[in-house]
């Protein structure tokens, strides 16, 4: 008799096909065949009428999901915290998610040279315009991200427009702020994207998200889900990746938690975690968002020790 099992490894599942066999009065279990997510263990499952044991998906290991609980409630009863440590923080995750986010999509400015655009003014060597203004206009989206989630008013589409506007100042100023109006394509990805003017209707259930007041950890699930679905719609020409990181971010720092850079030692496993989240499986991205949250809560309850 076969069944097909799942299987954790690392932030992620993989599912199995084994087959039982009695072999000399025991039963020995082997693996038949390999799956790497759970829409295409599903498919050969019922294709070939087979059942599937113990594949329910858990967004989030049980201690990861505690230890954040109990971190952002420490932080919680911390608060307020102090105008100059609120001043060093910001200052640090300013420069910090600037450098990290740009980097991911390939930008060759180092940590150090971010902090000297941004602190100092300083035009970096061998480093192009466009580089420079990535950091500088990504910092002052930061900015206006900060205003949102701070007004306690409903997120519009005028808002994150407006966001994606000073991502691509003086980049691209025919398409800031603008839906794409053209087919787009992600390079190395077998992924279809919707077509462009289907784009203002699916961007509706980003917004949606974006206005849910479900608190803690289910705060990050809806993080997750506006993350994977801004760079599933790729609702504009370019700039959805740094997008996709703000509006993550501002849904979490509506509901308390610190604002959580996603870095570019993570790159590779973040982008297969996106493509998982393709497949339905969003375990991986989960994960990886949590331990994030978790670094800049232990960062945030280290600073006010």
């Amino acid at each position: 008799m076969a069944f097909i099992r799942r299987k954790s490894k690392g932030n992620s599942y993989y599912y199995a096909l084994v087959e039982n066999k009695r072999i000399s009065g025991k039963v020995v279990q082997k693996a038949l065949k390999y799956f790497p997510s759970l829409a295409e263990a599903g498919k050969y499952a019922k294709s070939h009428g087979m059942k599937m044991n113990n594949t329910g998906q858990e967004w989030m290991d049980a201690p990861l999901r505690d230890g954040l609980r109990q971190k952002l409630e420490k932080l919680n009863s911390l608060r307020p915290l102090s105008p100059s440590v609120l001043m060093r923080l910001r200052e640090k995750f300013e420069v910090d998610m600037t450098y990290n986010s740009n980097a991911i999509e390939g930008n060759r400015l180092t940590l150090r040279e971010t902090w000297l655009v941004l602190r100092k003014g300083i035009t970096v060597r061998g480093k192009s315009v466009k580089e420079h203004l990535e950091a500088t206009n990504h910092a002052e989206a930061i900015g206006l991200l900060e205003k949102f989630a701070d007004s306690g008013k409903k997120i519009s589409e005028a808002d994150v427009l407006a966001l994606h506007a000073v991502i691509l100042d003086k980049i691209d100023p025919q398409n800031a702020g603008f839906y794409r109006h053209e087919a787009v394509f992600i390079q190395g990805s077998s992924l279809r994207l919707p077509k462009w003017n289907d784009v203002p209707q699916l961007m509706k259930a980003v917004y949606s998200e974006l206005n849910n007041v479900g608190k803690g950890v289910d705060a990050i699930y809806s993080s997750v889900k506006i993350h994977h679905d801004l760079v599933r719609i790729h609702p504009f020409v370019d700039g959805n990746g740094r997008l996709a990181r703000l509006l993550m971010n501002l849904r979490l720092m509506r509901s308390g938690f610190p604002p959580t850079i996603l870095r570019k030692e993570e790159r590779r496993g973040y982008y297969s975690a996106l493509e998982k989240a393709d497949a339905g499986d969003f375990r991986p991205l989960a994960m990886l968002v949590g331990k994030d949250v978790e670094m800049s809560l232990d960062l945030y309850l280290g600073a006010v020790k």
